[in-house]
């Protein structure tokens, strides 16, 4: 673990020289099942908040911690991630490349798939490459601590009435991550 750190670290030096950039990569669900582990309420009030287990949104998200830009790419309604929609998404972000970029990522199937690793080379030729964290160490990766902020901090009761206002909400932490929402993140 000690030489991912150091890994880590030394991408982002790079990055805040200006020489790449680094991005931290993973998916996320939502539902309507609430992330909230307590509530307080006032003396003889009860809360009641529907708990349903319907995905509101599934999203590969990309993470800047240094320059606070974030990028979603929001799966269809119904699919799940598989190699296919990921290299999809991953080409997408490649073609848009102003400098060589670094993804972190962690070792979902999809990510090692012999189908992801074949474009790896077509991704390094546009000045992507990937570097995978070590097995179990999901707390080096970035975004994990985004998407506990955006489920347990970002997201309030009324927020998980209906499908849409779910929707509606997350659309926009989305759209206004790095001015609005932030996360302060120390580099190593």
């Amino acid at each position: 673990m000690l030489a991912a750190v150091n890994r880590i670290s030394l991408f982002l030096n790079l990055a805040i020289q200006g020489l790449i950039n680094v991005y931290f990569v993973d998916e996320s669900g939502f539902s309507l099942q609430p992330y909230i582990p307590y509530r307080y309420q006032k003396k003889g009030q009860q809360m009641e908040i529907k708990s349903v287990k319907t995905r509101v949104m599934n999203v590969l998200g990309f993470l800047n911690p240094l320059t606070q830009r974030l990028i979603t790419y929001p799966l269809e309604e119904g699919t799940t991630m598989n190699s296919e929609i990921f290299i999809k998404f991953i080409s997408d972000f490649a073609a848009k490349l102003t400098l060589p970029t670094v993804l972190i990522l962690d070792n979902a199937s999809w990510h090692k798939s012999k189908e992801t690793k074949a474009m790896f080379s077509t991704w390094q030729k546009q000045g992507l490459f990937i570097y995978f964290l070590p097995p179990r160490c999901p707390h080096l990766n970035l975004i994990e601590t985004l998407w506990r902020k955006i489920k347990y901090e970002w997201l309030f009761n009324r927020d998980f009435y209906s499908k849409a206002t779910m929707e509606k909400k997350l659309k926009h932490i989305f759209k206004n991550y790095g001015s609005e929402y932030k996360v302060e993140f120390l580099m190593l």
